[in-house]
């Protein structure tokens, strides 16, 4: 709710009192100095014998053109609405039924039970979810249980491939720092020894060929020492193949052999982890899946107690119980359809009860579009409030509505503006909102200028005039209009102080027939045209009278409660 400036000073409110107490002054001693004056001409008459006295003017129906300063004020209509107020309404997302409510116009305080809604539908649900939660919950345990077991078995899957590797690896480096080595010695190792047998067989043959030939040994034993040189040569051979062969077909297919075990595991390694990552994936896909069921069900059940919860609408601060179907356009769908029963449906967001503090009012009230534009934040309004007695209160303007409002049905032409006032203080007075209030809003202030009351005003065309006594007659006088109020009108040109004029309209045959005085025009800002057509030589003070009156003078003043004219307050 926008905040009240409460800062404008009384003395304004003074100075209009001041004003009206005033011209309330001057007018009485006009009145008495007519009623004096009518007296007099009522004894002539009485003494010359005229006994037509329906012919004279009363003196109530005349006044006096003067000087005087005055008000220019509206009058708008509307009601008292709280500053602070708080509204009430069903937050269900479904629709429910009254079990109970305060009376209306019960002052409750904060915390206290205001509406209770139906919520076993609501209930209902929360039991039916209940057991689904516990379920959903050991769901949970258990994924987690399977997640953190895929985590230690994916552990020690991986520590075995990965020792498998470490041993392919350290098979391979004794091979090629042990195996090989071993072997290649010991195929040298036999190529030496038999290349050494070999040369001492050969020596030995030769030695025996010598002692065979000085016959010194049998052949016998010379052809045993040459059997043992061919052998001798033979496993020469054998030693120098076996190197031979190893290093060109056991060497390259041993080393490769290691080197495939060594890859083999290492991609068994890999297998692992990837295989791990899979089984992981799919169990912490499962954890987040039964995860995610918790917290929806968590949710809704959450929901479901904040719903219930909802059911019973409590006061969240002290006020004044006030009905929604109470207020303007607040009944259900639009319609007034009389007040909150038991058993009646809400649906959601539908607003059931306010809380308006009724310790500071503020006044909402329409003025018409035409003038709107000239009623201003921080001027003062005089607030009437029946219901309080009648009871006068001061107030200032605190914002006017950005957007017009329509009359709707009954008025669709009709545009205003709300206007919202604060009170100054309004004491001990028990106001309430929804209470009728007129508001007089003070839109300017007229210095000491030549003045004449607004039911003078009649207007011809184009033409502003008042009439002015001549005899036991009436004539029209063309006067130029200034600023205006509600009451008084400024007289910029036409007559001058202590003119009178009537303030009724004339009967029939009280006005002289006379043709337009062009002298009187053309100071009174008017000019005749060569077809007699009389046109205002700069904007006057108001367009024509009254519609529906008939032909003939209108006056030019209207001032009807609450929707004055546009040129009622220039």
């Amino acid at each position: 709710m926008t905040e009240i400036n409460n800062a404008p000073t009384a003395t304004a409110g003074n100075t209009v009192q001041k004003a009206s107490a005033r011209r309330a002054k001057t007018w009485a001693f006009s009145a008495v100095v007519l009623a004096a004056l009518a007296g007099g001409v009522s004894l002539l008459a009485a003494a010359g014998k005229q006994p037509d006295q329906t012919t004279k003017a009363q003196t109530s129906d005349i006044a006096l053109a003067r000087k005087q300063a005055f008000d220019i004020t509206t009058t708008a209509n509307g009601d008292l609405q709280a500053k602070n107020q708080i509204e009430l309404r069903s937050t269900l997302e479904r629709d429910a039924t009254i079990q109970s409510i305060i009376a209306e116009g019960t002052r409750v305080k904060k915390g206290d039970l205001v509406v209770k809604l139906n919520g076993d539908a609501i209930q209902t649900q929360i039991d039916e979810q209940t057991p689904r939660l516990a379920s959903a919950r050991a769901s949970v345990i258990a994924a987690e249980n399977q997640y953190q077991i895929q985590l230690n078995d994916n552990a020690s899957a991986l520590r075995k491939a990965e020792l498998q590797l470490e041993l392919a690896q350290l098979t391979l480096m004794q091979w090629e720092e042990g195996d090989v080595v071993k072997r290649r010695q010991e195929l040298s190792l036999e190529i030496s020894r038999s290349e050494l047998d070999l040369e001492r067989l050969a020596e030995k043959l030769r030695r025996s060929e010598d002692l065979l030939r000085e016959g010194f040994i049998a052949k016998d034993e010379r052809d045993r020492d040459e059997v043992a040189y061919i052998e001798a040569i033979s496993k020469y051979k054998n030693a120098r193949l076996a190197l031979d062969v190893y290093e060109n077909f056991e060497f390259s297919k041993e080393r490769k052999q290691k080197l495939s075990d060594v890859e083999e595991t290492r991609a068994e390694v890999e297998r692992v982890k990837l295989n791990n990552d899979s089984q992981l994936a799919s169990k912490d896909a499962d954890r987040l899946s039964q995860r995610e069921q918790l917290t929806l069900l968590e949710t809704q059940v959450r929901k479901l107690r904040e719903q219930l919860a909802a059911t019973s609408v409590v006061a969240p601060q002290d006020g004044l119980v006030v009905y929604a179907t109470s207020l303007e356009g607040g009944g259900r769908w639009g319609n007034d359809q009389g007040s909150w029963q038991i058993g009646q449906q809400v649906y959601p967001n539908q607003l059931i009860v306010v809380l308006p503090d009724t310790t500071e009012m503020i006044a909402a009230v329409r003025v018409h579009e035409a003038i709107a534009g000239r009623v201003r934040p921080g001027q003062l309004v005089n607030l009437k409030i029946d219901a309080a007695g009648g009871r006068t209160f001061e107030g200032v303007v605190d914002s006017i509505g950005v957007m017009a409002e329509t009359g709707g049905w009954r008025d669709p032409n009709l545009r205003e503006y709300t206007v919202r006032v604060s009170l100054k203080d309004q004491g001990d007075a028990e106001l309430k909102p929804s209470m009728r209030v007129e508001a007089r809003v003070l839109l300017n202030k007229v210095e000491e200028t030549l003045a004449v009351p607004a039911q003078a005003l009649f207007s011809e065309g184009a033409v502003q005039f008042v009439y002015m006594p001549e005899g036991n007659k009436f004539v029209k006088r063309p006067v130029r209009v200034g600023r205006r109020s509600e009451t008084t009108a400024e007289i910029a040109a036409g007559i001058g102080e202590g003119d009178a004029v009537l303030l009724r309209t004339p009967q029939a045959g009280e006005v002289l027939a006379r043709a337009w005085d062009k002298e009187q025009l053309t100071a009174s800002g008017y000019r005749m045209l060569e077809n007699g057509q009389i046109v205002a030589d700069r904007p006057a003070g108001a367009p024509g009278g009254r519609p529906g009156r008939g032909p003939g003078p209108q006056p030019a003043a209207d001032s009807a409660g609450g929707r004055p004219r546009a040129d009622s307050t220039k």
